[in-house]
């Protein structure tokens, strides 16, 4: 069995699970009494149901032609908030349970991933010494992405991400924009579609005499708590174009990148 087919078999077995359960979850809810708690809980059965299918659809997303995709983020998004709004009703003025406040963040989390989800690159060389991005953002004029390429003149390490692309809004950019970006890297590098942007802090100990390595994380949440406190470091990936606009990437200053020795790169979160 090959891989698309052994994936394809997984989300089949897994949509099969939540529906037995959901399906259960119904049948019970059936012999909820009709008032307090309980009967509220028996009024929500639908909106419940419906945010946890959503909650499951979306982190599925890539598996949409990416013509179909951002129609589908916006039909999750609407079917969020109409079935939060109905809960919400449903338990105006009593305190409502944790596990279904729970499953409506967990539901605006799944979709405010699946919008942030793109492409990423990671050096699959020693040694990567990021150049001026002008030329590429003239070639990518007209196509409402997001990208993040390191600011010009940093090094970057081995298996480091150096590259990050999505169209505003979420999804995979198109091939044609994927190849005009990796014409510009003109490096080996292993591209990951589907994924969430990282970002690359360089950190420092001042008593060793400078940079002690590289720390990738999360690059958005981290700000409001969602993947713990920024680390400390300096950030090396820079918005070079938000919604296609090209952003103000400077210049780079006189480059010590071709003499830094290799740092390690770590991942957390």
């Amino acid at each position: 069995m090959s891989e698309s087919e052994t994936h394809e078999l997984d989300r089949a077995l897994t949509w099969a699970a939540l529906l037995a359960r959901w399906t259960e979850f119904a049948r019970s809810a059936l012999a909820l009494p009709e008032h307090g708690d309980a009967g509220r809980v028996r009024q929500s059965v639908v909106s419940i149901i419906t945010l946890q299918a959503v909650a499951h659809a979306v982190s599925e997303i890539d598996s949409l032609e990416r013509e179909e995709q951002a129609l589908g983020l916006d039909r999750a998004e609407i079917l969020i908030r109409q079935h939060t709004g109905e809960i919400h009703s449903v338990w105006r003025g009593e305190p409502m349970p944790p596990e279904i406040d729970a499953l409506i963040r967990d539901a605006r989390a799944a979709l405010s991933t699946a919008r942030s989800r793109g492409v990423e690159w990671r050096l699959a060389e020693d040694r990567f010494v990021a150049r001026h991005p002008g030329d590429l953002l003239v070639a990518l004029a007209g196509n409402a992405i997001d990208l993040y390429l390191p600011s010009p003149g940093a090094a970057m390490f081995r298996t480091s991400p150096v590259a990050f692309a999505r169209v505003t809004g979420g999804g995979d950019p198109p091939g044609d924009v994927l190849a005009m970006i990796e014409s510009f890297i003109a490096v080996t590098l292993e591209r990951r579609g589907g994924v969430v942007p990282r970002q690359v802090y360089r950190q420092f100990d001042f008593a060793a005499g400078g940079p002690v390595r590289d720390v990738v994380m999360a690059m958005e949440g981290v700000d409001e708590g969602e993947s713990g406190s920024v680390p400390a470091g300096q950030p090396l990936l820079v918005p070079a174009m938000l919604a296609g606009d090209p952003q103000a990437v400077p210049l780079p200053l006189r480059s010590t990148g071709k003499k830094l020795a290799p740092l390690p790169v770590v991942f957390e979160g």
